[in-house]
């Protein structure tokens, strides 16, 4: 066999087994990801188990901070204000006159000021957002209504108490538009809680921490909030919800955002897309059995909120069960689509759970199989 020929069997042997490795790791990766499945609802798993991110307070000066200055900054870190609030906010300062990292010193030009000390608030950096919640001057008036809101205190309390969504409505200031969309979404949340059934909780899962409520004691609850855009104690959270994806502050629109878990905004429906069957697809969802994914891998941003949030699932787990509820509404809206439950059906969902062992050892086994079967396919070639 010539030279050419011999390269080109051999092309074909490694197309042929590249293939094959991609078939046969693709196929234990879907298994694993399903016996990994746990019967925790996400909202619920989101509740116990995932800790929002930290937004960034980045806080500009040049040369020492005075001891007032300092004090005010401290305000943003674990012994200050966003500490005693259980804020979810870190506090980073950087002095120009030391040469801070590039990526700084960037963020300052791109602020055009002179000002200094300068607070600049940003999203998390896990969810690679490049939008400032807020931005200013650092005085001691702003960073109370940064870190905390009635919108958002009602939001926790809710949650708190065992809500499974709060879905937030962010108003347009149309009041004709908000109360035809608001009925539409409450009217909608009233029906899938007559429709909807939670997973039954796998005793096992019980046991060994995944959920820290009894078997039953979980219970569908939804409601509604409404946000104005030209409330003033609301402005940085309102910010904030735009920021949360790339073109929101664009639609002139109400705006919806269900809010779930230690809140956390799964995405927007807009305008238009506030329909009965894109508000059914985010509820089935989040009511659905998790499966095992990291948190960052399923949708959604979480939201600036103070609330000790161990706190309140301790609290709940020690409660009686009895979670508040929609109120029955006398009129439904017209049904578009049918909608069972799903409760057995597998949704994206959770961060860290630990598999059953056997059929953790099954995928592996499963794994392992398929790797001797590829080496010895490839000593044949």
């Amino acid at each position: 066999m010539n030279a050419p020929d011999l390269i080109g069997k051999r092309r074909r042997a490694c197309t042929a087994f590249r293939r094959l490795l991609r078939l046969v790791l693709g196929s234990a990766a879907l298994s694993a990801v399903s016996l990994l499945a746990c019967s925790v609802p996400v909202f619920r798993y989101a509740l116990e188990k995932w800790p929002p991110d930290s937004y960034r307070a980045v806080v500009f000066h040049r040369g020492p901070l005075s001891p007032a200055q300092q004090a005010l900054a401290g305000e943003l870190g674990r012994e200050g204000l966003a500490g005693r609030l259980h804020a979810n906010v870190s506090l980073q300062t950087v002095d120009l006159a030391q040469s801070p990292a590039p990526e700084l010193l960037e963020l300052w030009r791109k602020l055009g000021t002179d000002v200094l000390p300068w607070l600049v608030v940003r999203y998390p950096q896990s969810v690679r957002l490049t939008g400032n919640i807020d931005s200013g001057p650092l005085t001691g008036a702003t960073l109370k209504p940064l870190l905390d809101s009635p919108a958002r205190r009602e939001i926790t309390r809710r949650l708190g108490q065992g809500d499974s969504t709060v879905w937030v409505l962010l108003e347009i200031g149309e009041p004709k538009r908000d109360e035809e969309i608001m009925k539409l979404v409450e009217t909608r949340l009233a029906y899938l809680a007559t429709v909807l059934k939670l997973p039954a909780l796998d005793p096992q899962d019980i046991t060994s921490g995944l959920v820290s409520v009894p078997e039953g004691g979980l219970k569908l609850a939804f409601s509604a909030l409404r946000v104005s855009r030209s409330d003033p104690a609301e402005e940085a959270f309102v910010k904030m919800l735009l920021g949360s994806e790339a073109d929101l502050a664009g639609i002139k629109e109400p705006i919806l955002f269900p809010v779930f878990g230690r809140g956390r905004a799964l995405y927007a429906l807009a305008g238009k897309g506030i329909r009965h069957e894109t508000i059914d697809e985010a509820a089935t969802f989040l009511i659905g059995k998790c499966s095992c994914q990291v948190k960052e891998l399923n949708p959604g941003v979480d939201l600036l909120l103070a609330a000790d949030w161990d706190q309140l699932v301790k609290a709940q787990a020690g409660a009686d069960g009895s979670l508040p509820t929609l109120p029955p509404l006398t009129e439904l809206a017209p049904e578009t689509v049918t909608i069972s439950g799903n409760a057995d059906k597998t949704s994206a969902g959770a961060q860290g759970i630990q598999p059953k062992t056997g059929n953790l050892w099954l995928a592996v086994g499963l794994a392992v199989a398929g790797l001797v079967a590829i080496g010895l396919f490839w000593r044949r070639r």
